[in-house]
């Protein structure tokens, strides 16, 4: 026989639910919370969560930014477009996911990143925090696809994952002409045709990094996260 649950008993559950989950909630994610930002994860929990700047060995900083942190959070609008990019994605390629590597940052941590890569070749892929990136406004993500395995897509040079040794390599190839692949490019562009489908703005020269919409839109209609 099926039980009926009252519906004041699920909605207590699930605001005991979310409370706990605040209060277990590190420095970095009740800055989100509190800023009306969403779990990625709450709007498809499908979408694969790498944040590789909680993770020393898999960020050129070699710093855990994050504080251990593994969730993914993003504005409302924002999470929904990378929900429809994962659709897009899917339809073309069920066995393919997308993966997030970096959303929301705190323009704290922003600056932690500039100063320690100002003066240095990698300088240009740090916003200066000054007027704030588009991450400090929780409108960004960096992003790649990986394979049913959890095997990343080759897209040639990328700063993630990589030794230091391995990742200056990369860089001294790229400056002495080293092409893209076929299937680099391919890669590549199949990210960024998902993406822009979405909904999503790329860089030019960071194929991993999306905008959720135009910069001064997001200026207008949210405030620096702190």
């Amino acid at each position: 026989m099926k039980i009926k649950i009252p519906r004041i008993i699920v909605v207590l559950l699930f605001l005991l639910a979310t409370f706990s989950s605040q209060a277990n909630a590190n420095e970095i994610e009740k800055r989100f919370i509190a800023a009306g930002l969403i779990n990625v994860s709450t709007i498809d929990p499908t979408i694969q969560i790498d944040l590789v700047n909680s993770d020393p060995d898999k960020n050129f900083f070699r710093e855990n930014f994050y504080k251990g942190l593994r969730t993914a959070y993003l504005q409302r609008e924002v999470a929904v477009k990378l929900a429809k990019a994962q659709e897009i994605l899917k339809s073309k390629h069920p066995f393919y996911s997308l993966q997030v590597l970096d959303t929301a940052r705190p323009r704290s941590v922003s600056q932690a990143m500039y100063d320690k890569m100002k003066g240095t070749k990698f300088e240009r892929f740090v916003a200066n925090p000054a007027k704030g990136s588009m991450h400090n406004y929780g409108i960004a993500v960096d992003i790649t696809i990986v394979d049913d395995t959890g095997e990343e897509l080759d897209m040639g040079i990328t700063p993630f994952r990589r030794s230091t040794v391995r990742l200056y390599w990369e860089y001294a190839l790229k400056k002495l002409g080293k092409q893209l692949s076929p299937e680099q490019k391919s890669n590549r562009q199949l990210l960024s045709e998902t993406m822009k489908q979405a909904g999503f703005l790329p860089l030019s020269f960071e194929w991993w990094h999306f905008n959720g919409m135009e910069k001064d839109l997001a200026r207008k209609k949210y405030t620096i996260i702190e």
